[in-house]
């Protein structure tokens, strides 16, 4: 039983230290679940106490205003009214039960950078923010190096048949929208300062080892930026540069062949099976089309086109924004849409590199999963977001 007097003091923590509470438990929350998941201890996702504590605490002291309030409630409505017209022979109730949590997850973000941008001392609490994002993501560079050193599974991002180490994150998904906002972070700050720091190479480092093809594909467009950017097709450096890369690749061609046949094997196959795109895109276009008939010839009415009809236990693609549609439809998509604007990207307009980078970033998350509905990534998101925003006013 929780003592009273652990409650009493829980709701009474300053708003600005709570925040930071809550990005330390949010990590060890991750690396527990991590670790009951590959022991296959049954538990109960610890993640979620936490993030029900910080929605209950956000309604409790009453940080919601009235506009935010009003959008939510309409997302709401359309959420339970498309229910309501998916003809999957469930009964309504389970219907509700099942989807509620991804209600939950996708208007999480939201509920975080309202909270973030009523705190006090903002400016101070953001800095002191980013540094124990600094210094976790150090911690996990460690164990990254350690997996790919000593061959550790349980730091594995993927299985034995894919390369990439994501340390102590739980999910591939979450190490990759992470270093992408860490990424978009340290480059930004080396942009403005033309200066490399322990940060900038620890995240650069831990990201090409993590293996995710979404940081592979954000990383190739971000180099293309940095080429024209810095001007790359001027400096000699980087064709001796280019000129070594290439002849280490025809140098040791069968090592190279060797290590790619040995740790993205499972890549190969898709794409000796089924091709280019099926293996970039991990089958997603293939479920793609799967779950769009599914979706227009058994399950939907043509009302849900435009308000929806979310039930992600079959109606899931993995792909960001299609899942965004599937769930919201178009009413709700573009309403959605409209605050993440709102609250999110518009704070990433004023700097040339940040808006390629969040176009970048949206474009990784079209052929990616778990983007919006990522509950666990909202208080990066909104940690680094609010980091730009207080650079938009310098």
């Amino acid at each position: 039983m929780v003592s009273p007097l652990f409650t009493k003091s829980f709701w009474c923590i300053k708003k600005t230290n709570f925040l930071l509470y809550i990005l330390v438990l949010f990590s060890v929350s991750e690396f527990l679940t991590k670790l009951l998941d590959f022991y296959e201890v049954e538990n109960y996702r610890v993640g979620v106490i936490f993030k029900v504590c910080f929605i209950s605490f956000v309604f409790i002291k009453k940080m919601i205003p009235f506009s935010l309030l009003k959008d939510l409630f309409v997302l709401g409505g359309l959420f339970v009214l498309s229910q309501f017209f998916i003809d999957t022979n469930i009964p309504l109730k389970y219907k509700l039960l099942d989807n509620s949590l991804y209600f939950a997850k996708y208007v999480f973000i939201f509920l975080m950078a309202i909270f973030v941008a009523g705190l006090k001392d903002h400016k101070q609490t953001i800095h002191r923010a980013i540094t124990l994002i600094l210094v976790f993501l150090k911690i996990n560079f460690v164990a990254i190096l350690l997996g790919v050193i000593f061959k550790i599974d349980l730091f594995l991002t993927y299985g034995y048949n894919r390369f990439g180490y994501d340390g102590l994150i739980q999910i591939n998904s979450h190490a990759s929208y992470i270093y992408c906002f860490a990424t978009i972070y340290v480059v930004y700050n080396f942009i403005k300062t033309k200066k490399t720091t322990l940060d900038f190479w620890v995240v650069i480092l831990s990201s090409l080892m993590i293996g995710t093809k979404t940081l592979y594909l954000f990383y190739a467009l971000i180099g293309c930026y940095a080429f024209f950017y810095f001007k790359l097709y001027k400096k000699l450096v980087f064709y001796i540069s280019s000129f070594g890369l290439i002849s280490f690749i025809i140098i040791f061609n069968e090592n190279v062949i060797a290590f790619l046949n040995t740790h993205f094997r499972a890549l190969f196959g898709l794409y000796h099976e089924y091709g280019f795109f099926t293996a970039i895109t991990s089958t997603r276009n293939l479920l793609l089309v799967e779950t769009l008939s599914l979706a227009f010839n058994e399950y939907w009415t043509p009302l849900n086109y435009v308000i929806g009809g979310g039930f992600f236990s079959e109606l899931r693609t993995e792909m960001a924004f299609i899942d965004l549609f599937l769930f919201w439809g178009v009413l709700g998509t573009i309403l959605y849409l409209f605050l993440y604007f709102k609250l999110i990207i518009r704070y990433y307009m004023h700097h040339s590199f940040l808006r390629y980078a969040i176009i970048s970033l949206m474009v990784t998350a079209f052929l990616g999963g778990n983007f919006f509905t990522n509950a666990v990534i909202a208080i990066y998101i909104v940690i680094f977001t609010s980091f730009f925003k207080l650079n938009s006013k310098a």
